[in-house]
């Protein structure tokens, strides 16, 4: 993400969509990208639950088709209404690459909900960040300030005091299971970094809607043939969670694209941190998962974090 000027004026030639602020009204407030990637992962968490409610009836691949399916249905009806200019030549390669990336991450994502409990899973995932941070120090050249290094250490010391008690557990009966869910919580933290950097790149290059269409549309194609293969028939009870997942998914994806368009990849990574806070309360709303107080460290410890992110 950049605050670059002249990155934001292209951006909006780009878009029939204002980002920027109006004309007279001066600079925009470095606390609005902040809240707009919080509510990116509130978003993001809340279409988590939507997953994990209908875990116990489908597969993987078969409920990623679901919010792929949804996702598309916003997404068209949000690029209908602007009808921005779609991607050409080289740009459909940095999509469809994305588009793979994000499969990989949901389907791993989404199976490692129906093994662990849902706030589990979100710590896991935030691995992501760090990685993130990493490799927009190696793609994009960034190189995040003293804050930022704080800012994801303390976050890493959130996901270490959380997971220490489901590793120290090597005699439970479901520790394969849950080892297993832990792994491809991991591998969808790394693919999703590669999403969130290539994010950083579109942000600069294509119009928000494009971008939100295109990244729903792809992904959907490449999974109906493997969702075909595993279909379970659809519940129609479940009707109302899958479009709930694909609104909120739609919400995350709009939200996170325009915190990337105003801040640094490495500075916005950690806020995806608060979206554990959320996870926790759902956990134990919907599912009875009560939050342990190895919970509460974490989350204070990923709360210090981001709140250093609102120094310069």
């Amino acid at each position: 993400m950049s605050t670059e000027p002249g990155v934001l004026a292209d951006a909006s030639k780009r878009s029939a969509v204002s980002l920027g602020p109006a004309p007279g009204r001066g600079p925009m407030s470095p606390l609005w990208p902040v809240l707009s990637g919080v509510l990116a992962a509130a978003s993001f968490g809340s279409m988590d639950a939507c997953i994990k409610f209908m875990a116990p009836r489908y597969d993987a691949v078969q409920l990623a088709f679901f919010r792929f399916a949804a996702g598309s249905v916003f997404a068209v009806a949000l690029w209908l209404w602007q009808r921005p200019a779609l991607p050409r030549g080289a740009g459909w390669r940095m999509h469809g690459l994305r588009s793979i990336l994000l499969l990989i991450c949901l389907v791993s994502y989404f199976h490692a909900l129906t093994l662990l409990p849902l706030a589990q899973a979100v710590v896991i995932a935030y691995m992501a960040p760090i990685f993130t941070s990493l490799l927009a120090m190696l793609v994009l050249r960034e190189r995040p300030g003293p804050a930022i290094g704080l800012s994801l250490g303390l976050g890493l010391a959130g996901i270490a005091v959380s997971l220490w008690p489901e590793l120290a557990a090597r005699d439970r009966a479901d520790s394969a299971a849950r080892l297993e869910g832990i792994a491809a919580a991991a591998l969808s933290a790394l693919t999703f970094a590669g999403v969130l950097v290539l994010a950083r790149l579109q942000a600069q290059r294509d119009a928000l809607f494009t971008i939100v269409l295109v990244q729903n549309l792809l992904p959907l194609a490449l999974l109906t043939v493997p969702a075909a293969l595993t279909w379970q028939p659809l519940d129609l009870a479940d009707l109302m969670p899958i479009f709930a997942a694909g609104a909120l998914a739609t919400v995350g994806l709009l939200c996170l694209t325009w915190t990337f368009t105003y801040m640094e990849a490495s500075r916005a990574a950690p806020l995806e941190y608060t979206g554990f806070l959320w996870a926790a309360l759902l956990g134990w709303w919907l599912f009875g998962e009560v939050p342990s107080s190895t919970t509460a460290v974490t989350a204070l410890l990923i709360v210090g974090g981001c709140l250093l992110l609102l120094r310069r």
